[in-house]
């Protein structure tokens, strides 16, 4: 074994000496080395939030109370207002067919579309400008119409019942909404193609057959 020398034991035990004693009893201190302070045992306790005597008015509440729906009623989207606004759409009065349903949306959209194709199509200088803005409005009324029945396939199968809820918000019970099954999407795609067809139709006849004073022609 190898063993140490006489310098290195005496160096090791002089830097201990001196460090225990700048620990123990440090400089320009006189009296007697510090000692550990006790542990002090630790009580525990609890914070507790202090309830206001008036409650207070929650203006954003959940959907019934149910927090499980993940509706939120606030001021605007519980309103009587906005219910009756959202019960007359189309989309929402499950009273009437879907086929007249359909016919309504399409009358909307067919209507409309022709204006933005006329007015920024790539002949809106030229003298067919209305013509070929109703082509392409009819046209994309169509694309629309393949869209509605791709998602009909993929998502009603046949025979099966509505996928609609049977109880309203409020919780009063209803007939299932017919729309939300195979055959009634079905109609309600067919309508939508003849409405916008109808709505495409109608405009270019207000704009050209009667050469009515519009700003879009």
């Amino acid at each position: 074994m190898a063993t140490v020398s006489p310098m290195a034991s005496q160096l090791k035990s002089s830097f201990t000496s001196s460090s225990t004693r700048a620990l123990l009893t440090p400089r320009g201190i006189s009296g007697p080395a510090f000692r550990g302070f006790p542990s002090t045992s630790r009580r525990p306790f609890t914070i507790k939030a202090i309830q206001s005597e008036k409650p207070t008015y929650q203006v954003i509440e959940p959907l019934n109370g149910d927090p499980f729906i993940g509706g939120l009623e606030t001021p605007i989207t519980s309103s009587p207002l906005i219910a009756w606004y959202l019960s007359n759409l189309p989309a929402y009065r499950t009273a009437v067919s879907p086929l007249l349903r359909g016919v309504e949306v399409g009358l909307a959209h067919g209507f409309l579309l022709v204006g933005p194709f006329v007015k920024t199509g790539p002949l809106r200088d030229t003298p067919y400008a209305g013509a070929a803005g109703s082509l392409a409005a009819g046209g994309l009324v169509a694309i629309l119409s393949i869209c509605l029945t791709i998602y009909g396939v993929a998502s009603f199968n046949e025979g099966e019942p509505s996928t609609a809820p049977s109880l309203t918000l409020t919780g009063r019970k209803k007939e299932p909404d017919q729309l939300q099954t195979a055959d009634g999407w079905a109609k309600f795609t067919g309508g939508f193609f003849f409405g916008g067809i109808s709505g495409v139709i109608w405009a270019y006849f207000l704009l050209y057959v009667l050469n009515l004073p519009y700003y879009i022609k």
